[in-house]
Protein backbone atom coordinates (compact mmCIF):
# COMPACT_ATOMS: atom_id res chain seq x y z
CA UNK A 1 0.00 0.00 0.00
CA UNK A 2 1.44 3.16 -0.66
CA UNK A 3 2.26 5.73 1.72
CA UNK A 4 0.72 8.92 2.53
CA UNK A 5 1.10 12.64 4.21
CA UNK A 6 1.85 12.04 7.88
CA UNK A 7 2.48 8.29 7.72
CA UNK A 8 6.21 8.96 7.55
CA UNK A 9 6.75 12.62 8.15
CA UNK A 10 5.47 15.32 10.81
CA UNK A 11 4.44 17.69 8.51
CA UNK A 12 0.42 17.75 9.40
CA UNK A 13 1.07 21.48 11.00
CA UNK A 14 1.53 22.76 7.66
CA UNK A 15 -0.69 21.33 6.30
CA UNK A 16 -3.81 22.06 8.62
CA UNK A 17 -2.64 25.94 8.25
CA UNK A 18 -3.21 25.11 4.46
CA UNK A 19 -6.42 23.58 4.45
CA UNK A 20 -8.17 26.02 6.89
CA UNK A 21 -6.69 28.89 5.19
CA UNK A 22 -8.10 27.64 2.01
CA UNK A 23 -11.61 27.00 3.60
CA UNK A 24 -11.15 30.93 5.01
CA UNK A 25 -10.36 31.91 1.66
CA UNK A 26 -7.14 31.86 0.52
CA UNK A 27 -6.58 29.89 -2.91
CA UNK A 28 -2.79 29.34 -3.22
CA UNK A 29 -2.59 26.64 -1.04
CA UNK A 30 1.32 25.96 -2.20
CA UNK A 31 1.99 29.56 -1.44
CA UNK A 32 0.37 29.08 2.56
CA UNK A 33 2.24 26.10 3.10
CA UNK A 34 5.89 27.26 1.89
CA UNK A 35 4.70 30.67 4.22
CA UNK A 36 4.30 27.97 6.74
CA UNK A 37 7.71 25.74 6.85
CA UNK A 38 9.69 28.93 6.23
CA UNK A 39 8.55 30.33 9.59
CA UNK A 40 10.04 27.31 11.54
CA UNK A 41 13.45 28.67 12.81
CA UNK A 42 16.30 26.66 10.58
CA UNK A 43 17.25 24.88 13.59
CA UNK A 44 14.93 23.17 13.74
CA UNK A 45 15.11 21.63 9.80
CA UNK A 46 15.46 18.85 9.33
CA UNK A 47 14.02 17.72 12.29
CA UNK A 48 10.68 19.01 12.16
CA UNK A 49 10.27 16.14 9.59
CA UNK A 50 10.05 13.80 11.89
CA UNK A 51 9.28 15.35 15.00
CA UNK A 52 6.17 17.45 13.89
CA UNK A 53 5.06 20.99 14.92
CA UNK A 54 4.15 22.45 18.19
CA UNK A 55 1.28 24.46 19.33
CA UNK A 56 3.75 27.60 19.15
CA UNK A 57 4.71 26.31 16.01
CA UNK A 58 1.48 26.49 13.96
CA UNK A 59 0.86 30.33 16.15
CA UNK A 60 3.91 31.15 14.73
CA UNK A 61 3.32 29.57 11.32
CA UNK A 62 -0.57 31.60 11.14
CA UNK A 63 1.19 34.66 11.82
CA UNK A 64 3.67 34.50 8.86
CA UNK A 65 1.28 33.41 6.66
CA UNK A 66 -0.85 36.40 7.80
CA UNK A 67 1.78 38.45 6.89
CA UNK A 68 2.89 37.24 3.74
CA UNK A 69 -0.04 36.21 2.04
CA UNK A 70 -2.24 39.15 0.55
CA UNK A 71 -5.56 37.09 0.41
CA UNK A 72 -5.12 36.09 4.43
CA UNK A 73 -5.43 39.91 5.69
CA UNK A 74 -8.74 38.84 6.86
CA UNK A 75 -7.83 35.92 8.83
CA UNK A 76 -7.90 36.38 12.56
CA UNK A 77 -6.67 33.54 14.62
CA UNK A 78 -8.00 32.88 18.23
CA UNK A 79 -6.56 30.64 21.10
CA UNK A 80 -9.69 30.73 23.22
CA UNK A 81 -8.44 27.62 25.48
CA UNK A 82 -4.44 28.08 25.33
CA UNK A 83 -3.77 29.51 28.96
CA UNK A 84 -7.09 28.41 30.70
CA UNK A 85 -8.06 25.36 29.01
CA UNK A 86 -11.74 23.29 30.27
CA UNK A 87 -11.26 20.82 33.19
CA UNK A 88 -13.58 18.05 31.35
CA UNK A 89 -14.67 17.04 28.44
CA UNK A 90 -18.16 18.24 29.06
CA UNK A 91 -16.81 21.80 30.46
CA UNK A 92 -14.73 21.58 26.66
CA UNK A 93 -18.44 20.82 24.63
CA UNK A 94 -19.97 23.80 26.52
CA UNK A 95 -16.87 26.18 25.52
CA UNK A 96 -16.69 25.04 22.21
CA UNK A 97 -20.91 25.70 21.20
CA UNK A 98 -20.43 28.74 23.41
CA UNK A 99 -17.61 29.86 20.81
CA UNK A 100 -19.60 29.29 17.90
CA UNK A 101 -23.16 30.33 19.27
CA UNK A 102 -21.35 33.58 19.90
CA UNK A 103 -19.32 34.27 16.69
CA UNK A 104 -21.05 33.62 13.57
CA UNK A 105 -17.48 34.58 11.23
CA UNK A 106 -15.55 31.43 12.48
CA UNK A 107 -15.36 29.87 9.42
CA UNK A 108 -13.31 26.59 10.78
CA UNK A 109 -10.35 25.63 13.33
CA UNK A 110 -7.03 23.24 13.97
CA UNK A 111 -7.00 21.00 16.58
CA UNK A 112 -4.72 19.43 18.43
CA UNK A 113 -5.16 14.91 18.79
CA UNK A 114 -3.36 13.07 20.96
CA UNK A 115 -4.80 9.63 19.80
CA UNK A 116 -5.25 7.88 17.67
CA UNK A 117 -1.68 9.76 16.81
CA UNK A 118 -0.48 12.92 17.80
CA UNK A 119 -2.05 15.06 14.72
CA UNK A 120 -3.39 18.45 13.52
CA UNK A 121 -6.32 18.44 11.83
CA UNK A 122 -9.02 21.05 10.50
CA UNK A 123 -12.33 20.74 11.50
CA UNK A 124 -15.45 22.84 11.36
CA UNK A 125 -18.86 22.16 13.54
CA UNK A 126 -21.84 20.76 11.37
CA UNK A 127 -24.37 20.53 14.21
CA UNK A 128 -24.48 20.49 17.89
CA UNK A 129 -23.39 16.62 18.03
CA UNK A 130 -21.10 16.34 14.62
CA UNK A 131 -18.11 17.78 13.79
CA UNK A 132 -16.41 17.26 10.46
CA UNK A 133 -12.89 16.61 9.91
CA UNK A 134 -10.80 17.76 6.88
CA UNK A 135 -7.33 15.41 7.16
CA UNK A 136 -4.42 15.24 4.82
CA UNK A 137 -4.82 11.62 4.34
CA UNK A 138 -6.03 10.86 0.53
CA UNK A 139 -7.87 7.63 0.93
CA UNK A 140 -10.03 9.67 4.03
CA UNK A 141 -10.16 13.52 3.51
CA UNK A 142 -12.91 14.10 5.40
CA UNK A 143 -14.71 12.41 8.02
CA UNK A 144 -17.90 12.97 10.44
CA UNK A 145 -18.01 12.01 13.39
CA UNK A 146 -20.46 12.14 16.19
CA UNK A 147 -19.19 14.20 19.93
CA UNK A 148 -19.39 10.64 21.52
CA UNK A 149 -16.72 9.54 19.67
CA UNK A 150 -14.39 12.17 20.65
CA UNK A 151 -12.68 13.28 24.05
CA UNK A 152 -11.55 16.55 25.20
CA UNK A 153 -8.63 15.09 27.62
CA UNK A 154 -5.29 13.28 28.42
CA UNK A 155 -7.22 9.94 29.05
CA UNK A 156 -10.24 7.78 27.98
CA UNK A 157 -9.99 4.18 28.58
CA UNK A 158 -11.74 3.88 24.86
CA UNK A 159 -9.44 2.96 22.56
CA UNK A 160 -11.88 4.10 19.71
CA UNK A 161 -12.10 8.13 20.96
CA UNK A 162 -10.17 10.20 19.35
CA UNK A 163 -8.49 12.33 22.01
CA UNK A 164 -8.69 15.91 21.45
CA UNK A 165 -5.90 18.20 23.80
CA UNK A 166 -8.16 21.01 25.55
CA UNK A 167 -5.56 23.72 25.13
CA UNK A 168 -4.87 23.50 21.41
CA UNK A 169 -7.61 24.90 19.80
CA UNK A 170 -7.14 27.22 16.97
CA UNK A 171 -10.39 29.30 15.54
CA UNK A 172 -10.08 30.53 12.22
CA UNK A 173 -12.32 33.84 11.45
CA UNK A 174 -12.89 35.68 9.14
CA UNK A 175 -14.58 39.08 9.11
Amino acid sequence: MPKYQGELDGLCGPYAIANAFELCGVQDTQATFEAACRSLPAGRWPRTLWEGTSFRDLKRMIRRCRDELPDAAGIRARYPFEKKPPRSNEEYWKAFDRLFDENPNICCMIIGLTRPDYHWIVASRDSQKRIVFSDTDPHKPFARKNRASLFAGSKNGNPNKWLIERSELILLEVA
